[in-house]
């Protein structure tokens, strides 16, 4: 009888290039999308996606709603981007809209429940020349 452990480790390795290579691929993605974008500091990444249209990038940090809304009103404009919506919902969480050079970037910070800090959410989508839109 053969062993198959070879065999599910040769599969097991093969997925992880797979995974790898998705994952390369995601964060280039969200690179490319949200290029001259700063992240408040001290956050923390907590997850990453992009499709064929845009990217999200998820972070937390330990800072209040209030501290991250002021010092994105501040980085933004000084980054080329301008301002173009920010509105506080009823529950806390503030949405902000900026553009710059007519890429569009959304900004979604919601207070974390049960402990201090923020979560918050940047989303860039490609513009009709980015190249790394997929087909």
């Amino acid at each position: 009888m053969r062993s198959t452990a070879p065999l599910l480790f040769a599969l097991a390795l093969c997925a992880a290039c797979d995974r790898s290579r998705a994952t390369e691929k995601t964060e280039a993605l969200v690179s490319r999308a949200l290029t001259g974008v700063l992240a408040f500091p001290q956050s923390t990444p907590v997850e990453v996606s992009a499709g064929d249209e845009a990217a999200q990038f998820v972070l937390t940090a330990p800072a209040s709603v209030a501290e991250i809304r002021a010092w994105y009103r501040s980085v933004l404009p000084s980054n080329g981007w301008t301002l173009k919506g920010d509105g506080q919902g009823r529950d806390g969480t503030v949405s902000m809209y900026a553009e710059q050079e007519g890429r569009p970037l959304w900004i979604t910070l919601r207070p974390n429940v049960g402990a201090p800090g923020t979560t918050y959410t940047l989303i860039g989508a490609f513009t009709l020349s980015d190249s790394t839109k997929t087909k």
